[in-house]
């Protein structure tokens, strides 16, 4: 058996090797350390008990949104307006004679206040529409529950909170208002879109007509401000 002449490289390599597992240990060590001090900060996060890095929530802004949705979202976690501070016009928009007047006696008889009945000079073919402004939201929905049917949404430009209730072909045929017993119809009940909605922010107006008649909602309500 020969005997290596020199020792000193085995000797260098296996201090080399020594210092690297040296390293690699206080590397992973510190990645560790840093990976648990991660999961700490995220979990405070989570929980409310740390703020975030982020102080702002992520958002489009109002000028580069863009969306062919067109239905107002209630208010969130908004209930149905109480029936006597909602004003509402209703119109007929059939050949059928007395429709509007039989309809707003009905709503009368839950204690809506119908401002006029009246012609709306066009026809509607479909069953019943509501146009409305942004401060008429729940007022709208709040009208729109009270219809056994396919309500259309549609909000304009008008100032106040009255509530155009059109009436279409479709209610004339067998159009019903629903029954006060409905639970629809439960006062407490959280209201809801029936389709895909948007805040009332991010919706583009249609424009309202020329001249609206005056609402006593509005001005009982502007007599109190005052």
């Amino acid at each position: 058996m020969t005997e290596r002449p020199n020792a000193r490289p085995d000797a260098r390599r296996a201090k080399v090797r020594r210092h690297r597992r040296e390293r690699q240990i206080i590397v992973f060590g510190v990645l560790l350390v840093l990976v648990a001090f991660a999961g700490v900060f995220a979990a405070g996060v989570y929980r409310g008990d740390v703020e975030g890095p982020f102080s702002q929530a992520f958002v489009t802004p109002a000028g580069a949104f863009e969306s062919d949705v067109t239905l107002v979202c209630p208010p969130a976690s908004s209930t149905q307006v109480k029936h006597s501070n909602v004003g509402v016009r209703v119109l007929n928009g059939t050949d059928t004679n007395g429709l509007a007047g039989a309809v707003a006696d009905d709503l009368e008889s839950r204690y809506f206040v119908v401002v006029s009945t009246e012609n709306w000079g066009r026809t509607y073919g479909d069953y019943v529409r509501l146009y409305f402004g942004p401060d008429g939201v729940r007022q709208a929905y709040t009208v729109a529950l009270n219809f056994d049917g396919e309500v259309d949404m549609v909000l304009d430009n008008r100032e106040g909170t009255l509530v155009d209730v059109i009436l279409g072909a479709g209610f004339a045929e067998d159009g019903t208002l629903r029954s006060t017993l409905d639970p629809e119809l439960d006062t407490d009940a959280v209201l809801s879109a029936n389709a895909e909605c948007l805040p009332v922010s991010l919706v583009t107006p249609e424009p309202a007509p020329r001249t609206l008649p005056d609402n006593p909602v509005d001005k009982k309500k502007n007599k109190k401000n005052a």
